[in-house]
C-alpha cells in the first residue's frame, strides 16, 4: 500500500506545489498499515512547514481544511514556526525530532499531542520535508494529574495522620504525667475501653463502673456504689456459677463466657464476659474485675447465617421434592382435565373437580416448600404494593368480618419488581397468623411507607443501603413471646398446636422476602401485639396493566414437540394436547429430541421441553435447538419454580414458561399466547 492509499494529498497539478514536494519519499506499505491500525494522526510537510498530505486521523484532528497549510497555522493558529517545533529540529540536521504539546481539536476539544518528526528525503539524500506522528496523549497525561493530585492527598494525609499521632502521643503523654499514681493511670485506660468494666469488691458490693458499662446496662455508678448490682441474681441457677465460685477461691479467670446479662431496664443482653480476680498491695485478693463486651448484634449476625445455611439446604431438599411431587400432582391433575372433558354430567363430575381442588392445594403446599429454597422467584413484574394489599386486605376481610382491617397506604408508594403471586402469599400467612392471635376478634393495621435504609440498618440482613418500601402488619392480639422470636421464622416451627399448622407459613414467607432481596422482621408493636415488618427493593420501572384471558378453551391445529423424560407426564401431556386439536411429536430425552428437529423440524411450531431431564438437560437441549434454528418458539415446562437457570433460558429467547402440575385451560391458553 503506498502512502497515497491512506493519505490526502494536495492535487499534483496545484500551482502552489513544487516539484520537490510532488517528489518526497512517500511511507512504505508496513509502516503505514501499521500506523492506521495504531490509530496514529500523521501528515507530511514540506521545507516550508506546509501540510501536503495528511491520513485519516489527522483529518478528525484538524480538519480537512489544514491541506495545504501552514502546519503552525492549522495546528496552533500561529503565524511562524513553533518553538521547539520537531520538523524544524530535522530540518537542521537532526536525525528525528520530538516535542509535547497542547491543541484543541476542530471540535473545539483539548488534547494533548506528543509530536515525533522524521526526515524525508530524496534519491540524493537531500532532505525535501518530514513526516510528522502525532500521537494523542490527553489520558496519559490526565492519568498523569491524577497520580499527582493522589500523591499530593496521599502527603497531605501523612501530614494529617502525623499530627493526629503527635497530637495523641501528647495527650496520652499528658495523661501519664497528670497519672502519678498507678490506680489514676489504670482508671483512665478502664475509662476509655469500649468494653462494660465493674469492679466488685470480695463481697459482691459494686466499686466501680466505667462509662461503657453506664452506656450498656444503664446503671450509674453514683446509685449502686457499695451495693450489690442486681446483674447476676440468677447466677446460681445457670453454667456461669461453677465459674464464678472457681473464680473466687482458687483465682482461675474467666474468658470469653457467652451468656445473657439484663440492663437496668430488664433487657436481656447477649455478653462475653471475662473476669479476673485481683490482689491488694499485699498480695491478698481483694477484688474481681468484670468486662462485658456486647455480642448482640454478632449473634445476629451468627443467627442470621446460620438460618441462611439452614434455608439452603433444607431449600435444596424441598426443591427435589417439590419437583417430583410436581411431577405426580400433573398426572392426576392432568387425567383429571381429561376426565372432566368427558363426563357430562352426575356426581363423577363432582369427584373429579374434588381432585383438581385437592391437587391445587398440593399445588399451594409444593410451592411453600419452593419458597424455602433459593431462585424461588416466578414470574418477577412491576408491582403495586398498595392495590396488591388493598386486594389482599379485602379479599381476607370478606371471610373475617370480625377484625377490623385499617390501611394506611403512603399515596405514590414507590414500585417493587416481584412475583405478585407470592407476595400475596405473604400477606395471607401475616394475615391468617395475626386472626389466630386474635381468636374472638379485634383489629389489624396495615402501613406502607417509602423508606431509605441506611448502611448500619442492612448491614446484620446483607442487604444494600438505598430505596425499600415498607410493610407494616400490626394486630391486636396476644403478642410474639420473645423467647421464641429467634425461632418464628424457622421451617416447621408453630406455636398452633397439632393439626392446626405446619410450620411453613412464616418460614416460607421469609424465604419469599429473602428471595426477592428484601428484609422481614418479627416484634412486638407498641400496643402488644405481634408486628411483622417487610421491606422491599424499590424499582424505577412501571406497573403495567395486563389484560385478561378468555375463560375457555384455547385449540389449535399446529405440531408440538414434547419432550420430557417421565413417561407417565409425557403420555398425559400429550393426550391433553391432542385433545385440543394439536398434532404431537414425543420425545423423552433430549437427544432424542434433537434428532425428530433435524428430520421433522420445518413442520415443528413449537417445542414443549421439561428443564430436568438426564443426560442433556433442558437448558443445553434449547441451545442447540437455537442453533440449529434461530426462530424457534419454545415453551419450558417443570416441577420447579421460576428458578435462575430457567430464568436465563427465557432471557436468552425461550418464549414461555409453565409450571407443573398444568390444567388443560392452563397450557391452552399458553400455547396460544406463543403461537400467536
Amino acid at each position: 500500500m503506498a502512502i497515497s492509499d491512506t493519505f490526502q494529498h494536495i492535487p499534483r497539478n496545484s500551482p502552489s506545489i513544487t516539484e520537490d514536494i510532488r517528489s518526497s519519499s512517500r511511507l512504505g506499505a508496513t509502516l503505514t498499515d501499521l500506523i492506521d491500525v495504531m490509530d496514529i494522526a500523521m501528515w507530511e510537510l514540506d521545507r516550508d512547514y506546509r501540510v501536503v498530505g495528511f491520513n485519516r486521523k489527522a483529518k478528525e484532528i484538524y480538519g480537512a481544511s489544514a491541506l495545504g497549510r501552514f502546519c503552525y497555522q492549522a495546528a496552533a493558529k500561529l503565524d511562524t514556526v513553533c518553538e521547539n517545533c520537531p520538523a524544524q529540529q530535522v530540518f537542521g540536521g537532526r536525525a528525528s525530532g520530538r516535542s509535547e504539546r497542547q491543541r484543541t481539536r476542530v471540535t473545539g476539544e483539548a488534547i494533548h499531542i506528543d509530536h515525533i518528526a522524521t526526515p524525508i528525503k530524496d534519491k540524493d539524500g537531500a532532505v525535501t520535508g518530514a513526516l510528522v506522528l502525532i500521537i494523542d496523549i490527553t489520558r496519559h497525561k490526565e492519568q498523569e494529574q491524577e497520580l499527582i493530585a493522589h500523591r499530593n492527598n496521599f502527603e497531605q494525609m501523612v501530614i494529617e495522620r502525623t499530627r493526629d499521632l503527635e497530637e495523641s502521643r501528647q495527650r496520652y503523654r499528658q495523661l501519664y504525667e497528670e497519672s502519678r499514681r498507678g490506680q489514676a493511670l489504670y482508671l483512665s485506660l478502664l475509662n476509655a475501653s469500649a468494653d462494660a468494666i465493674a469492679i466488685y469488691d470480695l463481697e459482691g458490693c459494686v466499686q466501680y463502673l466505667n462509662p461503657s458499662f453506664c452506656r450498656t446496662f444503664g446503671w450509674q455508678l453514683e446509685e449502686v456504689q457499695g451495693k450489690i448490682l442486681p446483674l447476676f441474681d440468677d447466677v446460681e441457677s445457670d453454667a456461669l456459677a461453677g465459674e464464678f465460685r472457681s473464680l473466687r477461691e482458687n483465682g482461675k479467670a474467666i474468658t470469653n463466657f457467652l451468656s445473657k446479662r439484663p440492663t437496668k431496664e430488664g433487657k436481656l443482653l447477649d455478653v462475653s464476659i471475662s473476669a479476673a480476680r485481683y490482689a491488694d498491695h499485699h498480695g491478698r485478693p481483694a477484688g474481681i474485675i468484670y468486662s462485658f463486651r456486647d455480642v448482640t448484634e454478632a449473634k445476629a449476625l451468627e443467627l442470621q447465617f446460620y438460618r441462611a445455611q439452614k434455608f439452603e439446604a433444607l431449600g435444596t431438599m424441598a426443591g427435589g421434592l417439590a419437583h417430583d411431587f410436581n411431577n405426580l400432582l400433573m398426572g392426576i391433575l392432568g387425567s383429571a382435565s381429561l376426565l372432566l372433558l368427558d363426563q357430562a354430567s352426575g356426581k363423577s363430575i363432582e369427584k373429579l373437580k374434588n381432585i383438581e381442588r385437592y391437587v391445587r392445594q398440593g399445588e399451594k403446599l409444593t410451592r411453600q416448600l419452593l419458597a424455602l429454597g433459593k431462585g424461588d422467584r416466578r414470574a418477577v413484574s412491576p408491582v403495586d404494593l398498595n392495590a396488591l394489599l388493598d386486594e389482599c386486605a379485602t379479599m381476607f376481610g370478606q371471610t373475617r368480618k370480625e377484625i377490623f382491617i385499617h390501611c394506611h397506604p403512603q399515596p405514590q408508594i414507590w414500585t417493587v419488581e416481584a412475583d405478585a403471586g407470592q407476595l400475596e402469599q405473604v400477606l395471607l400467612n401475616l394475615f391468617v397468623n395475626a386472626a389466630h392471635a386474635m381468636p374472638g376478634g379485634g383489629e389489624l393495621s396495615l402501613r406502607t411507607e417509602n423508606v431509605h435504609l441506611e448502611e448500619q440498618e442492612t448491614v446484620p440482613y446483607q442487604r444494600q443501603p438505598g430505596r425499600y418500601v415498607k410493610i407494616t402488619v400490626v394486630d391486636s392480639g396476644c403478642g410474639i413471646d420473645p423467647q421464641i422470636l429467634d425461632k418464628i421464622f424457622d421451617p416447621f416451627f408453630t406455636t398452633k398446636g397439632k393439626d392446626r399448622g405446619t410450620g411453613l407459613g412464616l418460614a416460607s414467607a421469609y424465604g419469599i422476602i429473602n428471595n426477592h432481596g428484601g428484609i422481614i422482621q418479627a416484634g412486638n408493636g407498641p400496643r402488644g401485639g405481634a408486628q411483622f415488618t417487610l421491606f422491599l427493593p424499590a424499582s424505577e420501572k412501571t406497573v403495567l396493566q395486563e389484560g385478561r384471558l378468555p375463560d375457555n378453551f384455547l385449540p389449535g391445529t399446529e405440531t408440538i414437540l414434547l419432550v420430557d423424560d417421565e413417561e407417565m407426564v409425557l403420555d398425559l401431556t400429550r393426550e391433553m394436547l391432542e385433545r385440543l386439536g394439536y398434532r404431537i411429536l414425543s420425545a423423552s430425552s433430549g437427544i432424542e429430541a434433537l434428532r425428530i428437529y433435524r428430520e421433522q423440524g420445518d413442520r415443528i411450531d413449537l417445542v414443549i421441553l421439561d428443564m430436568v431431564m438426564p443426560g442433556m438437560g433442558g437448558a443445553e437441549l434449547f441451545q442447540r435447538l437455537k442453533d440449529a434454528d434461530a426462530g424457534i418458539k419454545t415453551l419450558l415446562s417443570t416441577g420447579y419454580s421460576l428458578s435462575d437457570q430457567a430464568a436465563e433460558i427465557l432471557n436468552q429467547g425461550c418464549q414461555g414458561f409453565i409450571q407443573k402440575p398444568f390444567t388443560l385451560l392452563d397450557v391452552s391458553r399458553k400455547i396460544r399466547e406463543i403461537l400467536d
